[in-house]
C-alpha cells in the first residue's frame, strides 16, 4: 500500500515539474531548476544588457 501511495506522489510530483518547465519554455523564460550562469537563456540576457 505504501509503495503504491509513494509511486502516485512520485507521478504527481514529476507531472507538475514537467508542466512547469513547459510553461516556462512556451514564455521563453528560463526552464533550468535555478537559472545559473551555465543557463543559455542567462547568457542571452547578459549580452543584450552589453
Amino acid at each position: 500500500m505504501i509503495e503504491i501511495l509513494v509511486t502516485i506522489v512520485l507521478v504527481i510530483l514529476s507531472g507538475y515539474i514537467i508542466y512547469r518547465n513547459i510553461k516556462k519554455s512556451s514564455k521563453g523564460e528560463c526552464n533550468c531548476s535555478d537559472c545559473d550562469t551555465h543557463c543559455p537563456k542567462y547568457d542571452d540576457k547578459i549580452k543584450i544588457k552589453k
